[in-house]
């Protein structure tokens, strides 16, 4: 009798260990947490210490974070600095490579150059950020890179020039100094765009070459001895709006009947010496990147195009403190619809 209960205890036990094995393997629920609290790891590379690149940083982080939380994911950033150094850009790009991250977020033209070709072979999303001509710059590749450009709309920066000097239009009278890198592509870009959209011979060209800040103080002894010239307008150039004090000094010294009001294409370099600037908000600029990253690396889906700022989304500055200093009016019309005065 005994040997039968213990040989029916044995059959018993070895029916039961494939039974366990089975509901371990076609358990339902395995893996579920691990789905739910998917983590993307985002490398940052920003190309520069720039204002414009410190509020698009956060502004992509933030929106981001957002909305990866809103769908249940979670989000690592890597962040590294190339410190305007292009190879430095490519290192950097292949560190993140390396680490194996889902995605680069890069701000600014040479960097996102730099990191496209890594992110190419690396299989690696590329969303860039803060670019003034992505399109231009060979940066805009179906299914590798895409991303936020901050190119404005020349009409706009065109109408600005003229509300802030009194016309209906510029002209032969009423002329601007371009002030830019000569070999800074993006600047290049904008100048074409601004004089294709003013009146022919109204926007002067006022270059000096990569690391030519030397030549600043002759350039403007030349728009000091122009009359025609009435205002001074700067884009998205980091060689020039780096060295603002610099320009700010040399067109309050150089002729004290002849301080110009001064125009950026940065909103953040207002307060260094221009008056006014009708621009991007380089924080919803990281954002518009965020969101597009967000659509790749959810839900697989690539922008038709990148995404390009619009006349409404456009905040302006004014820095009544510099109009005063150089002694220049500010109309009412623009101090009254200001965003920001400074």
């Amino acid at each position: 009798m005994k040997l039968k209960i213990f040989l029916t205890v044995l059959l018993l036990l070895a029916l039961s260990v494939p039974v366990l094995t089975a509901c371990t393997q076609d358990d339902p629920y395995q893996g579920t947490t691990q789905d739910t609290q998917q983590e993307f790891t985002i490398g940052i590379l920003s190309g520069d210490t720039i204002p414009a690149f410190a509020q698009g940083d956060p502004g992509f982080r933030n929106r981001l974070t957002e909305l990866m939380t809103a769908a249940g994911y979670s989000v690592v950033f890597e962040y590294r600095n190339a410190g305007g150094v292009a190879a430095e850009s490519t290192t950097i790009a292949q560190i993140f490579a390396a680490q194996g991250v889902d995605l680069i977020f890069s701000m600014g033209t040479t960097a996102s150059l730099q990191a496209l070709p890594v992110a190419t072979t690396a299989d690696i999303p590329l969303v860039f950020g803060i670019i003034t001509d992505p399109a231009g710059n060979n940066l805009v590749v179906p299914n590798v890179s895409t991303g936020s450009s901050s190119a404005l709309d020349p009409a706009t920066q065109i109408g600005l020039l003229e509300e802030l000097l009194g016309v209906d239009a510029l002209d032969a009278n009423n002329r601007v100094a371009f002030l830019y890198t000569t070999d800074e592509a993006n600047a290049v870009a904008s100048l074409g765009r601004l004089q294709s959209a003013a009146p022919e011979g109204t926007i002067e060209p006022f270059g000096i070459p990569a690391a030519g800040l030397g030549q600043l103080t002759q350039l403007f002894i030349n728009i000091a001895a122009d009359p025609t010239i009435r205002a001074i307008y700067i884009p998205q150039d980091n060689q020039i709006t780096g060295n603002m004090q610099m320009v700010q000094n040399l067109n309050r010294s150089q002729d004290a009947d002849r301080q110009l009001p001064i125009v950026v294409a940065d909103l953040p370099i207002v307060e260094g010496g221009a008056v006014a600037s009708l621009s991007v908000d380089f924080a919803a600029n990281g954002a518009a990147a965020a969101d597009i990253a967000f659509d790749i690396l959810v839900n697989g889906r690539w922008p038709a195009t990148f995404y390009t700022p619009t006349a409404e989304s456009l905040s302006l500055y004014i820095n009544q403190t510099e109009g005063d200093a150089i002694e220049f009016e500010i109309p009412t019309s623009l101090v009254t619809r200001a965003d920001r005065t400074l």
